[in-house]
């Protein structure tokens, strides 16, 4: 049994950034892992895409039979892999070479906790109305400023993630992530009928349950262009409405106290700029 598996679900990927996500798990330090490529594109063949790769014994290929869209994909390849760590790869993104050596050191030095985030750079390509905006720049900046390496408190840190509206996403994108699959097992799934924010929720039901650890290093980037999925969730809009979901789960989770008073007092915060702003589009 490998220590991690790592989990690339596909749908219509580009060749070349698919084969270079492939290539940086290839080119990995660390050696003791398995690649579960599990793919639904309806048009791309990502299994022609993937065939030079699948030499390697720890390169395995799966179609699924029908799209299951992201989060399904996503828990569609957590069921088949096999190892009691779990590290995402998604098609567009890049591991530096020491990423899962580094991520799996921590996970096997600090027995108590349950995840590892690294800290990475975003390769923008193109111009996208994201890239537009600055808002991964300010991203970057925010996470340089804010997150600290060494230990994630729980519950200071939900605290200060809370009072922020979760905005934004301070853990990162799940490529950037490394679980134990003991926890997993204990906050379930990933909700599959979130379009945007489903990660983010995610690590808020996991920091119910854990700490977790930040390296500040750059281990990796994230690429955003045209075509990518992020980019397209947020020209239509899709996920608007995730955020909020998500407090409110947070808020039905907490036990009675301080924090479930501010997380319910955030949710109606968030609502009345929501509204503001939907009213502002209306008028101008």
């Amino acid at each position: 049994m490998p220590l991690v598996s790592v989990c690339l679900p596909t749908y219509e990927p580009k060749p070349e950034h698919l084969q270079a996500a492939i290539s940086s798990v290839l080119d990995q330090t660390f050696s003791d892992w398995e690649l579960i490529i599990n793919d639904e594109s309806p048009n791309a063949d990502v299994q022609k895409i993937v065939e030079p790769f699948l030499n390697d014994q720890r390169v395995k290929f799966f179609k699924n039979e029908k799209r299951l869209g992201i989060g399904g994909n996503w828990n569609a390849t957590i069921r088949k892999s096999t190892a009691p760590m779990i590290s995402y790869m998604f098609q567009d993104d890049l591991w530096y070479p020491q990423y899962l050596e580094k991520m799996t050191g921590v996970l096997d030095r600090e027995k108590d906790i349950g995840f590892v985030a690294t800290n990475h750079l975003y390769r923008i390509e193109g111009t996208t109305a994201s890239a537009s905006t600055g808002i991964y720049k300010e991203v970057e900046l925010l996470r340089n400023a804010v997150m600290k390496n060494g230990r994630i408190h729980r519950h200071e840190f939900l605290r200060h993630w809370v009072q922020r509206g979760l905005r934004p996403n301070l853990i990162g994108e799940p490529s950037f992530v490394v679980l134990r699959v003991s926890l997993m097992q204990r906050i379930g799934p990933f909700l599959e009928d979130m379009k945007q924010g489903l990660d983010a929720e995610y690590w808020v039901r996991a920091l119910l349950e854990s700490d977790g650890w930040w390296i500040a290093e750059n281990l990796g980037e994230f690429r955003v262009h045209a075509s990518g999925t992020t980019a397209k969730n947020e020209e239509s809009g899709a996920g608007r409405m995730d955020r909020l979901r998500t407090l409110k789960i947070l808020a039905e989770a907490l036990p009675p106290g301080p924090m479930k008073k501010l997380t319910k007092s955030v949710f109606r915060r968030e609502i009345i700029k929501m509204g503001w702003k939907w009213l502002k589009r209306k008028l101008l």
